[in-house]
């Protein structure tokens, strides 16, 4: 996809959404009840923002079974209460059911303290600035209205931001996604809004708290290298479990069609580094991302086939996959390899992925590579904000 004269479209398209409000303010200079209206409009979605994220939270207290937690309290407060919470723990109809109740009432609760804020403060001040406008001059107003229309171009770009971003990482398309990523505009604004907010924790836990009314977490995590709750691997599950009893050396064999691959992708570059990345760019272009088999996996792993050769010869896969064939690719060129396990945050939810690490030569150190991430069109090759997306990185072999 290349863009039209040399000039990135999703910059042309983020350009323009953000200055059509400031025009039309400008065109329509600010009146006394736009003042208003706007003021309590802001007000009204903190209100509905802050009561969802609370609800959330209170959500995550309610139904968490850990050491010490609201369940342990009522437990020893009040007994049939806890039973009954035990009972329902993992039920997704009493979580949706309890979250709309506890919302309802959050809102109420709002809405009474909203009261006299809005009647001593919002109201006096919507007044006090309508008035000062009005003694202005229609140009100065003009001004003004274009200026009060930035809080809407702002959130009018970020909310594009996020269909872009939700685009590259969940549609199967790398050429578009690279092109987004080329947009200067969209890459400050995913690094200046998006990232911040997509990795704070408190955005991080919303959708781990409504995924952990799905399934029974203790019943899918395993220890892996402790027998000690302290340690934060502690209950990591090995890689190779989900995936047809195969082991991670079985998983990497190659053939001569994979080795002669990638031979002529690296051709007569010798620096490891290098090598590895054009390795990278290959694997995340033209493996797709197999989606009806992640659901297969999560569900029965032993009626899958996984592994390097059978990726390669139908090129599609799941991220076992990706850095399967990503290993056997790098061993052909003799490049240290190694496969990696932990968490990855796709943007919506923290889950078990698998990644991989090439020892760079030159630098002698190990980088991390996510040939699967990477099909986004994001760069997962030694990018600066690795660690944002992926944690508890557990080296399962190396080669």
């Amino acid at each position: 996809m290349n863009s039209t004269n040399g000039f990135n479209l999703i910059t042309l398209l983020m350009i323009s959404i953000f200055f059509m409000p400031i025009i039309t303010g400008i065109l329509n200079p600010i009146s006394k009840n736009r003042v208003i209206n706007s003021i309590m409009a802001i007000f009204n979605s903190m209100k509905f923002v802050l009561g969802t994220l609370l609800a959330f939270y209170f959500i995550g207290i309610i139904f968490s079974s850990t050491k010490n937690g609201f369940l342990t309290f009522l437990d020893q407060s009040m007994p049939p209460a806890a039973e009954f919470v035990a009972r329902y723990q993992h039920d997704i109809v009493a979580y949706v059911i309890t979250f709309f109740i506890l919302m309802s009432v959050l809102f109420f609760l709002l809405e009474l303290l909203a009261i006299p804020i809005t009647r001593h403060v919002l109201i006096p001040l919507s007044l006090r600035l309508s008035t000062l406008l009005e003694a202005k001059r229609p140009i100065t107003r003009r001004i003004f209205g274009g200026l009060w229309q930035l809080p809407r171009s702002a959130f009018m770009i970020f909310v594009l931001a996020i269909l872009l971003n939700f685009y590259t990482n969940f549609i199967n398309n790398p050429d578009a996604g690279e092109y987004i990523n080329a947009s200067k505009a969209y890459q400050t604004v995913q690094k200046t809004m998006l990232q911040p907010i997509l990795n704070a924790e408190l955005v991080k836990s919303v959708p781990t708290l409504v995924s952990e009314a799905f399934k029974k977490a203790a019943e899918d995590y395993t220890p892996a290298n402790s027998d000690s709750t302290g340690d934060p691997n502690y209950w990591k599950l090995p890689a190779i479990k989900y995936f047809n009893g195969m082991t991670i050396d079985e998983a990497v064999l190659s053939n001569t069609a994979i080795d002669e691959t990638a031979q002529r992708i690296v051709g007569n570059e010798t620096d490891d580094r290098k090598k590895a990345e054009l390795l990278y760019h290959w694997v995340r272009k033209n493996i797709k991302y197999d989606q009806a088999k992640a659901v297969i996996v999560l569900k029965n792993p032993s009626k899958v086939n996984s592994g390097s050769i059978i990726t390669y010869q139908e090129r599609t896969g799941v991220c076992f996959d990706y850095s399967c064939l990503y290993v056997s690719m790098c061993r052909a060129v003799d490049i240290k390899v190694r496969l990696v396990s932990g968490l990855g945050y796709s943007g919506t939810e923290w889950g078990e992925h698998v990644w991989n690490q090439i020892y760079d030569t030159a630098a002698e150190k190990w980088i991390n590579v996510d040939p699967t991430f990477g099909n986004s069109g994001y760069n997962y090759f030694d990018n600066d904000d690795f660690s944002d997306t992926h944690r508890y990185d557990v080296v399962q072999a190396e080669w």
